[in-house]
């Protein structure tokens, strides 16, 4: 994860620099525009789209995946695209962009094979309700420096008591290593709707699997159902991955009987403080702004995001709707 946000903050000042240059003053309809939108967005991670793609996450729905492809074609024809077998691109990028994806897509095979059995441990440890898939992985691809990114749903009051426990496993068992264990993010089962809504939390929302527990995550989706406003196509069935078996580890049950005898909640509680203290002193420059969108330290929610990933997309995407005089959506 940490060199592909380097990758991506390469490739915004190059992106940048183009810009000074290259800006495109043919009319475009809405339509076409809305493509462009769509496939700028995902050039900013090196990822060439096909039609259904593109119509998957196109910001109108009043079209079919076939005017899609007909207007993408058009747009190829007309030098503002470009095309390789069935995925569409940008014209200064290399159809080599096409077999990078593909290779991702098989090096992402073996990671989600990997992904399932590390989320089999993490069912086991106490207070965890739920495991999804986020990050490059949920969405079916893998470079050679993806780390496999986890979403942990706790019981509330429980948070930061299973983050302690899970830092602390990484730290002595897996040598600090978060190749297969990035845990970047723990909501509480009362944490589940993402407020700040826009288009870079409608796509992560849109393209995260579950793992495990189906039940909490249809509740996830039905609590984000506002992303319906930025991809108003987006399904219900892309994101299925054969999950783990809905049973709780016995494991787990075992562990949680014994904890409920101390005072969990104040525990958690200081627990949080603490990581708070933490952060603010170790990032005193950061103004509240700033801090919160590296941070989040809460009774229901934690983030830990030591590059700022999504100003960064964002930055990225709008510079590339600059080339053809765009507006970013709504």
């Amino acid at each position: 994860m940490h060199q592909e946000l380097n990758d991506i903050g390469e490739m915004n000042e190059q992106i940048s620099r183009q810009t000074e240059t290259t800006v495109h003053e043919t009319t475009l309809t809405n339509l076409e525009q809305e493509i462009i939108r769509t496939i700028a967005y995902f050039d900013v991670f090196a990822y060439p789209l096909t039609t259904d793609q593109v119509y998957y996450f196109l910001s109108r729905n009043s079209v079919t995946p076939s005017h899609i492809k007909e207007t993408a074609e058009e747009l190829t024809a007309r030098g503002l695209l470009h095309q390789h077998c069935e995925y569409f691109f940008f014209p200064n990028r290399s159809p080599s962009l096409v077999t990078s994806r593909k290779d991702n897509e098989r090096r992402a095979i073996v990671m989600m094979k990997r992904a399932r059995r590390m989320a089999a441990l993490l069912k086991c440890f106490p207070f965890v309700r739920a495991i999804f898939l986020t990050g490059s992985l949920s969405k079916n691809v893998a470079s050679r420096s993806s780390d496999v990114d986890f979403m942990i749903v706790t019981a509330p009051g429980r948070l930061w008591i299973c983050k302690m426990l899970m830092t602390a496993f990484r730290r002595i068992f897996l040598l600090n290593s978060i190749k297969y264990f990035c845990v970047n993010l723990f909501v509480t089962e009362n944490g589940l709707r993402f407020s700040e809504q826009n288009i870079f939390n409608a796509i992560e929302i849109a393209t995260t699997r579950v793992l495990w527990n189906e039940a909490i995550f249809q509740h996830y989706r039905s609590e984000n159902s506002w992303i319906k406003k930025f991809l108003p196509n987006w399904g219900t069935d892309e994101t299925n991955i054969s999950p783990l078996s809905a049973q709780p580890s016995f494991i787990q049950q075992a562990i949680e009987f014994l904890l409920e005898f101390f005072p969990l909640k104040n525990f958690d509680s200081y627990l949080m403080e603490t990581a708070r203290r933490f952060w603010k002193k170790r990032y005193s420059s950061f103004d509240e702004n700033a801090f919160k969108r590296h941070y989040q330290c809460t009774s229901d929610i934690s983030t830990v995001w030591h590059n700022d990933n999504k100003k960064n997309i964002l930055e990225g995407y709008h510079q590339r709707l600059k080339q053809f005089n765009i507006e970013p959506s709504a």
